[in-house]
């Protein structure tokens, strides 16, 4: 039996994405069927609003279920290479409609989804020697609004150790001075420290101050 809620383990929805791949919206979730089996069987694959996935398979020619496919110890030649198939189908739609998921503070989450609604871009993880830090770029362009990444606290000069979610973004030069000076912010973690600046996402600010200070790194970044 396949575990679908590894292979989406850590991962979060991103809906256009999934809509552009091909799936449609069915009764409050998106459904997409894929011929595996050499066109002999389809794997109905539906993911919720909130990203979890299922899948069930259908005989092509009677529609009837194919029920061994997601039945605990079901052996055989035959439903190993059904499951082996589908799990294949499962792992690119995670690859393809999916992000990964490496930030698990709560207002971490929330500033990513207003980051999603508001201009409708992700986290990219572009670079493959730091796999905890992603760019958010302004959609269509190269430049990045804001950088998202986990870092120990200790290269903040903070001693209790452990490890922070921060999000960098710019601002004009006095700006960045007076959120520093206010201990709103940080000197910006591997960045220019005169346009940009770091903060953690550990409910110490507003979720409406981060997003005031996305909304201004978005329009210096955009003008």
């Amino acid at each position: 039996m396949i575990d679908v809620a590894a292979i989406f383990k850590n991962k979060s929805l991103d809906a256009d994405k999934l809509t552009a791949f091909g799936f449609k919206p069915v009764g409050g979730e998106y459904e997409m069927d894929f011929p595996i089996m050499r066109g002999q069987f389809v794997a109905r694959v539906s993911i919720s609003a909130d990203g979890a996935a299922a899948f069930k398979v259908y005989d092509t020619e009677t529609n009837d279920e194919y029920p061994l496919a997601n039945v605990p110890g079901a052996a055989g030649a035959f439903v190993g290479e059904v499951n082996n198939e589908c799990e294949a189908v499962l792992k690119s739609v995670a690859d393809k409609c999916f992000y990964a998921e490496r930030f698990k503070w709560e207002q971490s989450k929330r500033i990513l989804r207003h980051i999603k609604e508001a201009y409708n871009v992700g986290p990219e993880f572009l670079w493959s020697k730091f796999p905890d830090f992603a760019a958010i770029r302004v959609p269509g362009k190269k430049p990045w609004f804001a950088v998202i990444g986990i870092v120990g606290k200790d290269k903040f000069g903070l001693t209790d150790g452990g490890l922070a979610e921060i999000i960098n973004l710019k601002d004009e030069p006095r700006a960045v001075a007076e959120r520093i000076n206010e201990r709103k912010a940080f000197p910006a973690y591997h960045m220019n420290k005169k346009n940009w600046y770091s903060v953690f996402m550990d409910g110490s600010l507003t979720d409406e101050e981060i997003a005031s200070f996305v909304e201004k790194s978005y329009r210096l970044v955009n003008s």
